[in-house]
C-alpha cells in the first residue's frame, strides 16, 4: 500500500493544474484575436490600395470598387497621371478645352521625339553596309533583335513558321508601310522615307501626299485650289480608310470647317499652303476632334466634364486614344 500512496503524492494537484490551463487558453485566445484583427487591416490596405487616388470608397456603393479591381494597376496609373497632366485647374475635373489642350500637347511631343530620334535609329540599323540607305534586310535583323528572337532577315521557313502569329503579323504589316514609304528603290529606304514608313504622321513628304490626294479628291477645275463648294460637296469615298479620317464627313461641317479652319487667309480659296497646315497633326483640331469624341463616350454624366471615375469607366477607349498612347494610336490610324 506504501507504494500507491507515495505515487499519489507525486501527482500534481487539481488546484494547481487549473490556473495553468486557464492562463494557456487565454494566450491562445490572445494570439487568435490579434491574428484576426492582422488579417482585416492587410485586407483593408489591399483594397484601399486597388482604388485610385481620390476615389468613391462610400460604402454605400460597394459596385465602384469592383471596377477598379478589374484594372490592371499600370492601366490606372497611366490614366492618372493623363488626368493630372489635364487638369491645370487641380479641381479635380476636366473640361474638353482641358483635354484639347493636353493632346495637343502629347502630339507635338510625339511628333518632336519621332524627328529627333529618327536619325539616331536610321545610323544604328544602316551598318551592312554602310551606305546611307536602310534595307529590309537590315532593318528586319534589327526588329527581331529588339524583340529577343534568334534569327535575321534569312532565317530558314521552317524557323520563321515556329514564330508566334502576332510576331509574323507584326513583319507583315511592316512590310506593307515599307512598300508604300519607298518611293525610289522597294528593298531599301533613305533617312526621309524611313520617318514615313516609321512615323508617318511625322513626315513632311507623307503629308504632302496627303495635301495631293485631297486635291485629287476635291479640285474639280484643277487650279490648285480648293474652294468651300468644291470641298464641301465631293465625297470621301476614293481617299482609302487611312485617310479618311483627315475629313468630316458632314456637308455643313465641312463648310464651317473650311471657312474657318482651311482657308486662313479669307479669300474663298485654300492653297497647297494652306490644307498642308490642315493635314498637320499638330493643328489644333486634331486635339479638338478627338476630345469631343472622348467626351461623347465618356461623360454620362452630360455635365461637360469628365472625373477619374469616368475615365476609368471607360478606361480601354482612353488607354487607345492620343491622350494616353499617342503614338499607337497614330499607327492605327495611318
Amino acid at each position: 500500500m506504501a507504494k500507491p500512496a507515495k505515487f499519489l503524492r507525486n501527482v500534481p494537484r487539481w488546484s494547481t493544474l487549473f490556473p495553468i490551463v486557464l492562463y494557456v487558453l487565454f494566450i491562445l485566445c490572445i494570439l487568435v484575436v490579434a491574428f484576426a484583427s492582422r488579417n482585416q487591416g492587410t485586407d483593408g490596405k489591399h483594397r484601399k490600395a486597388e482604388l485610385p487616388a481620390g476615389g468613391d470608397t462610400n460604402e454605400e456603393s460597394p459596385n465602384a470598387p469592383l471596377v477598379y479591381r478589374k484594372l490592371e494597376e499600370s492601366v490606372v496609373k497611366e490614366l492618372a497621371a493623363a488626368f493630372a497632366g489635364a487638369d491645370t485647374n487641380g479641381d479635380k475635373y476636366l473640361s474638353m478645352q482641358e483635354v484639347a489642350k493636353y493632346i495637343n500637347f502629347k502630339i507635338r511631343e510625339h511628333i518632336d521625339e519621332a524627328i529627333r530620334t529618327n536619325p539616331i535609329m536610321f545610323v544604328e540599323i544602316d551598318h551592312k553596309p554602310r551606305d546611307g540607305l536602310v534595307s529590309w534586310d537590315e532593318y528586319q535583323s534589327y526588329w527581331l533583335r529588339e524583340q529577343g528572337i534568334e534569327g535575321d532577315s534569312h532565317m530558314k521557313k521552317s524557323a520563321f513558321d515556329k514564330l508566334d502569329r502576332k510576331v509574323k503579323e507584326s513583319i507583315a504589316r511592316d512590310k506593307a508601310h515599307w512598300m508604300e514609304a519607298s518611293r525610289t528603290d522597294p528593298l531599301s529606304l533613305t533617312l526621309d522615307e524611313f520617318l514615313s514608313f516609321r512615323h508617318p504622321e511625322s513626315s513632311t513628304v507623307n503629308l504632302l501626299n496627303l495635301v495631293d490626294d485631297i486635291l485629287r479628291q476635291f479640285d474639280a477645275d484643277g487650279d490648285d485650289h480648293l474652294t468651300v463648294e468644291e470641298f464641301s460637296d465631293v465625297q470621301t469615298t476614293d481617299l482609302g480608310e487611312g485617310k479618311k479620317f483627315i475629313l468630316s464627313q458632314n456637308v455643313r461641317e465641312r463648310k464651317e470647317e473650311f471657312k474657318k479652319v482651311i482657308d486662313k487667309n479669307r479669300d474663298g480659296k485654300a492653297d497647297r499652303g494652306e490644307l498642308l497646315s490642315y493635314v498637320d497633326p499638330r493643328h489644333p483640331r486634331y486635339a479638338i476632334q478627338e476630345a469631343s469624341t472622348l467626351f461623347s463616350l465618356a461623360d454620362t454624366n452630360k455635365d461637360k466634364t469628365l472625373s477619374m471615375q469616368e475615365m476609368l469607366a471607360k478606361s480601354a477607349i482612353f488607354i487607345s486614344s492620343k491622350m494616353v498612347h499617342t503614338a499607337e494610336s497614330f499607327h492605327d490610324e495611318f
